[in-house]
């Protein structure tokens, strides 16, 4: 079998999507597949432009993807990001195509677009209005997944939001929660913590930082004995611009982990960690932190929304003060119900492994590709024509 993937975000595995686009893609290796991968780095045909990225990476994969098919044979054509909508709904038409057209999600743009307008009153990643040169990519987007013959997300709140939207039908749409690394699971689940709170993630409106500096300003207030451990929030992030001075002693701010045990070193002293983000695709940084026996405390968005609220973690209803500030002093005062929240979320996410997610995904690629060559111009009809 052998793939060409193309990829909207960078092949680096200090990020959320480069680690499991890369994770895949050498997954498949190991069952036999040659894969071919192409990042925005080679993609993106002007990248000192600076502006209309979306734009450039949507004409990037069109004009790659046709090349690569012109240069040899490929059984599945797959697409990370809502920018191979103009690559996929031309390829659909090709006559007598014998190859698999995968959309595989890193986040449903539709989805990420509705919930970025419904909180901070904008669909751009920095919450301010559009401007001229930012298409609205979430609408070419859906293009895209209507088109595809197959739909991959990452979790079952996308997969529903995706039959909800009638961009392929059940048998075409398949969710699989994201892996985390083997070193991550099976690590001894330890009880006892300091009362620290661990916040992983950007600093940047759609990760709910007003909430968080608002909320854990508060918690520190009237604990303390609590500290707080920011995480990737880079280089530039200002201390003094989100936290009183009186707290500054108590929050500790790593600008940038790039190695994993430093970062699981980072969660293993942690009792706390939170993600009150506005939108998540799927939210890595909950299910590392879980797997090092943080409770969580996360808004329904990503992964977390498909945890049991009170035991496998406490879930805020929406991205607004105090919700978070309620739910962590909860756990600081009742220290019986912070453990058993951590122990049933270190439980819940030791099956997220790659061996079974790799497993799945090859199953149905097989799957799907054999039905599309037996259907044969038919079925290419009847895709397009969707």
């Amino acid at each position: 079998m052998r793939a060409l993937v193309l990829s909207n975000c960078p092949l680096e595995r200090t990020q959320g999507s480069g680690y499991v686009i890369l994770g895949y893609a050498e997954g498949l290796r190991v069952r036999g597949w040659e894969v071919d991968l192409l990042g925005p780095e080679t993609i993106d045909p002007w990248p000192s432009l600076g502006r209309a990225r979306s734009l450039r990476i949507t004409f990037g994969m069109w004009r790659h993807a046709t090349r690569a098919l012109a240069r040899r044979d490929y059984d599945v054509v797959e697409f990370y990001g809502g920018e191979g909508w103009l690559a996929i709904s031309r390829l659909a038409r090709r006559a007598g195509r014998r190859f698999l057209l995968v959309s595989h999600s890193n986040g449903l743009e539709t989805a990420c677009g509705e919930q970025l307008r419904r909180w901070l009153g904008s669909d751009t990643l920095d919450g301010r209005p559009r401007r001229p040169w930012q298409v609205d990519g979430a609408r070419l987007a859906r293009v895209g997944f209507r088109a595809a013959d197959a739909l991959v997300t990452v979790n079952r709140i996308e997969r529903d939001y995706a039959l909800a939207a009638e961009y392929r039908p059940p048998d075409r749409v398949l969710a699989i929660e994201n892996p985390l690394a083997s070193d991550f699971l099976g690590q001894p689940f330890v009880p006892k913590r300091p009362p620290r709170i661990v916040y992983c993630g950007s600093w940047i409106p759609r990760k709910g930082i007003a909430v968080l500096a608002a909320d854990l300003s508060r918690v520190l207030a009237e604990f303390p004995r609590s500290r707080l451990r920011l995480i990737g929030v880079g280089r530039g992030f200002a201390l003094d611009a989100h936290f009183p001075p009186a707290l500054h002693e108590r929050v500790e701010v790593l600008p940038f982990v790039a190695d994993r045990e430093q970062l699981r070193r980072a969660y293993a002293d942690c009792a706390i960690a939170v993600m009150p983000s506005v939108y998540e695709s799927f939210g890595l940084v909950a299910a590392e932190a879980m797997a090092c026996g943080c409770a969580l405390v996360a808004t329904r968005t990503g992964f977390a929304a498909t945890l049991e609220e009170g035991r496998e973690a406490r879930l805020l209803d929406a991205p607004r003060s105090p919700a978070l500030y309620d739910a962590v002093c909860a756990l600081l005062r009742d220290e019986p119900l912070r453990r058993s929240i951590a122990a049933a979320g270190h439980a819940r996410v030791q099956s997220l492994a790659w061996p079974s997610a790799v497993a799945t995904l090859d199953e149905h690629y097989r799957r799907w590709l054999d039905e599309l060559r037996v259907a044969g111009p038919s079925r290419q009809s009847a895709i397009t024509a969707s």
